[in-house]
Order: structure tokens, then C-alpha cells, then sequence
């Protein structure tokens, strides 16, 4: 009864574990298939030679790779987890014109994210 008790213990935290961390797998790449979505966009509306689109398609489509590897290594239980998330949930609910709005991208959570952040690095 109590390997039961304690293996479901266990379960539970990691379990708990794996969905913060898919939180923020999640959250980014909504936001970098949002960044990817509207870049292609405004590269569609720009007056861009096919050289210079074949040249940057793939940098656009790497990015969300690059920023995956990135996230693997953050610890969920960290202080500024959470807020990340929310931080990057709220800019992938831009539109591809807010993108373009430096008002628009400063988004309230996202303030509250570099706030947060701002402290911690005071406090080290």
C-alpha cells in the first residue's frame, strides 16, 4: 500500500512537472508560428526579389527550432516560469499588425514578465 501511495506520489510530481513544462513549450510555439505566420505575410506583401524570399523562408522556419532547444533547459519551478508563459501566450493573441505597432507589442503581460524579471536579477 504505501509503494502504491508512494509510486502515485511520484507520478504526480513529474506529471505536474511535464505540464508546466509543456506549458511553456506550448506558449512559445504558438508564439513563433504567430511571428512565422505574420513574417511570411508581410514578406508576401513586401516587394522582395524570389532570391531574397528563398534566403529567408528558412531562417523564418528554423526559429521556432532554435527557441525550442532554448526552453528545454528552464526550470518549471522557477519564479519567472509562469509569468513566461503568460508572457508568450499573450503575444501569440497579436495580430500581424500589432506585431508591427511597438505600443501594441508591449503587451501587459509581457511588462509584468520584464518587471518580475528586472527584480530577480536585482535580488541576485
Amino acid at each position: 500500500m504505501e509503494r502504491t501511495l508512494f509510486a502515485a506520489l511520484v507520478w504526480s510530481a513529474l506529471s505536474t512537472q511535464l505540464v508546466q513544462a509543456e506549458a511553456l513549450s506550448d506558449a512559445a510555439n504558438a508564439m513563433c508560428e504567430k511571428v512565422k505566420q505574420c513574417t511570411i505575410a508581410h514578406m508576401g506583401e513586401a516587394d522582395m526579389t524570389p532570391e531574397m524570399r528563398q534566403m529567408i523562408e528558412p531562417m523564418v522556419n528554423s526559429m521556432c527550432d532554435a527557441m525550442r532547444a532554448g526552453i528545454k533547459e528552464v526550470p518549471t519551478n522557477h519564479e519567472l516560469y509562469q509569468p513566461a508563459v503568460a508572457c508568450m501566450r499573450s503575444m501569440a493573441e497579436l495580430s500581424c499588425s500589432d506585431f508591427q505597432d511597438e505600443q501594441k507589442v508591449h503587451t501587459d503581460a509581457c511588462e509584468a514578465y520584464r518587471q518580475q524579471a528586472d527584480q530577480v536579477m536585482a535580488e541576485s
